[in-house]
């Protein structure tokens, strides 16, 4: 009682903070649609029997904040279009929770003082200024979109997700539960001749964490879920120079280590990779921390 009694007074001038959380069309809240005609198989299935054909994956970075009244809204509305458009591992949502000093977001240390899990990170807010982003819920889709405003994520995703793809990405995992240490190996191939040179971006994310939202009239949920919640990033916020070959096969392109933090459940994470260049993202896979059956 004592930490939302002292939660409430902290916030009590978040109310002034409103205008800068944008509002959700209520038409645009429970959306849906036939996912786009499958033109191949999954990028990384080795045995199609055409491998030249790649399946398209579209990388959402959704921005977010547990003072954003509208944002629960939001991210209910892209749950639904992940749903409709081939689940979680085609339409890759990654959602950084940002924009702490115009009130819309916690920070841990905040968080902290709070008594609450404050998720906004130093990353999440480096992006929300790279972005020039002043108000939330908001979207950049596959890096080609610019900053994209709720009502239109969904024609953006599909249309993304009708592009061709020309790189497939491979993950594979290995988590050791006694020093907490993840290795991901990133494996990928590409169909066009001359293959592919950008960046690669490793970052962590989880899901089904349970801590405070502001919702829409001024009250607090303390037991509100999140889920895609960005954790951390094992490469710089620019990425890391890659390249990706011309083959028929998988082949090892990057590889990183990472150690968990003590609060992260890796049962609960996840691990997302994509490749970029200046036409923007060309692929992005999503493997969990941890196989099922693994624990």
């Amino acid at each position: 009682m004592k930490i939302k009694s002292f939660f409430f007074m902290a916030f009590a001038v978040v109310a002034m903070s409103v205008a800068s959380c944008d509002e959700v069309s209520e038409n645009e809240r429970y959306v849906s649609v036939t996912p786009p005609t499958s033109t191949g198989t999954d990028s990384t299935d080795t045995d199609s029997t055409d491998v030249s054909i790649i399946r398209r994956a579209v990388l959402v970075e959704e921005f977010s904040g547990q003072l954003c009244v509208n944002c629960p809204a939001a991210a209910e509305a892209l749950e639904k279009m992940q749903e409709a458009n081939g689940g979680a591992d085609t339409v890759v949502v990654v959602t950084f929770h940002a924009g702490e000093g115009m009130m819309l977001a916690i920070g841990k240390e905040r968080g902290e003082a709070m008594g609450v899990q404050g998720l906004a990170t130093d990353f999440g807010e480096q992006l929300f200024s790279n972005y020039g982003l002043q108000s939330e819920p908001n979207a950049v889709i596959d890096r080609r979109s610019g900053v994209v405003g709720q009502p239109q994520w969904l024609t953006t995703i599909v249309s993304s997700l009708r592009r061709e793809a020309t790189e497939a990405l491979q993950l594979s995992t290995s988590y050791d539960a006694s020093t907490r240490q993840l290795t991901v190996n990133v494996l990928g191939r590409s169909s066009s001749e001359g293959g592919f040179a950008g960046n690669v971006h490793l970052w962590l994310t989880e899901d089904s964490i349970v801590s405070v939202q502001r919702l829409e009239g001024g009250s607090y949920n303390f037991e509100h879920v999140f889920n895609n919640i960005f954790r951390t990033s094992a490469t710089p916020i620019e990425g890391s120079p890659v390249t990706i070959p011309y083959a028929n096969e998988p082949q090892q392109v990057y590889t990183a280590t990472v150690t968990l933090d003590d609060v992260w459940r890796p049962e609960k994470m996840a691990v997302v990779a994509f490749v970029d260049n200046s036409g923007g993202v060309a692929n992005v896979a999503r493997a969990a921390v941890i196989t099922p059956g693994e624990e």
